[in-house]
C-alpha cells in the first residue's frame, strides 16, 4: 500500500511584532529589519522572500564574461616572444632582441 505524501503545514500567522528570530552570523540588524519589511511587503515569510525573490535575483545576475580565446592567444604569443628573446640574449652575447608584438 503506498504512502500518502502530505505537504507541509506552514506555520500559523505571527501574532506579535517581536523580532524574528535569526540564526545568520554577521547579519547586522539594520539588515535584518530591511530584508523583513521587503518579505512583509511581498506578503511572504522571510524565508519565502530569500528563497524566492533573493534567489531569483542572484540567478539573473551575469556571471562574469569568460576569457576570450583571442585575448589568450595574444597573451600566450607575447610570452612566447619574451621567452624567445630570453633565449636568444642568453645564446648568442651579440645578438638583438625582436621587440615583443602586442
Amino acid at each position: 500500500m503506498p504512502l500518502k505524501v502530505r505537504g507541509k503545514p506552514g506555520r500559523p500567522a505571527r501574532q506579535t511584532a517581536a523580532p524574528v528570530t535569526w540564526s545568520v552570523r554577521g547579519v547586522s540588524r539594520e539588515t535584518r529589519a530591511v530584508l523583513e519589511q521587503a518579505a512583509s511587503r511581498a506578503g511572504k515569510t522571510l524565508g519565502q522572500f530569500l528563497n524566492d525573490d533573493v534567489r531569483q535575483l542572484l540567478e539573473a545576475q551575469e556571471p562574469a564574461p569568460e576569457p576570450q580565446l583571442a585575448d589568450l592567444q595574444s597573451q600566450i604569443e607575447y610570452l612566447q616572444q619574451l621567452v624567445e628573446n630570453l633565449a636568444a640574449m642568453l645564446g648568442t652575447p651579440n645578438s638583438a632582441p625582436k621587440p615583443p608584438t602586442s
